[in-house]
């Protein structure tokens, strides 16, 4: 399967899955979803691998730009996280959007990332990272990413 058709399954399950006619059940989920989302961020921010790790599913698909797929637990657990192996990297999260299903059980966020490297010989460097997580309901009620998806603002260099 190539990195187009997993762009156009999470799509379409995305545009079919997420309603607006949220109930107090899913107003609680997106809550309990943001705050999965903003644990995910801290523990990036924090370089906190083993906490980042965590948040992921056993079958999750990680999508790296200009890479391979990286699937199931294990591979994301053999997965080289630049932002927590790079020295003076300092990461800066929002979430822009976040929805849940209609079903309450699969839910998404877009976050926007500021990453900042600090260099000791020059000025440091920026990237705008814009960073997309499918998840999914856990049976004890918790969240964990099933979907990874990131890109850069930044151009290719070719």
């Amino acid at each position: 399967m190539n990195k187009y058709t997993i762009f156009i399954i999470v799509g379409t399950v995305m545009a079919g899955g997420c309603g607006s006619g949220a109930t107090i059940e899913t107003e609680s989920d997106l809550v309990s979803l943001r705050l999965a989302a903003n644990t995910y961020h801290q523990a990036a921010s924090t370089k906190d691998r083993e906490a980042v790790v965590a948040l992921y599913d056993e079958n999750t698909v990680m999508v790296p730009p200009n890479a391979d797929l990286v699937e199931k637990l294990e591979g994301v657990q053999g997965y080289r996280f630049g932002f927590l192996e790079t020295p003076g990297v300092e990461l800066q999260f929002e979430i822009l959007r976040a929805e849940i299903s209609t079903s309450g059980d699969i839910g998404w966020t877009l976050s926007i990332g500021d990453i900042t490297i600090n260099n000791p010989e020059g000025p440091p460097g920026r990237d705008i990272i814009r960073d997309f997580h499918t998840w999914k309901k856990q049976t004890d009620g918790s969240w964990k990413v099933v979907v990874d998806m990131w890109n850069s603002e930044l151009p290719i260099n070719e």
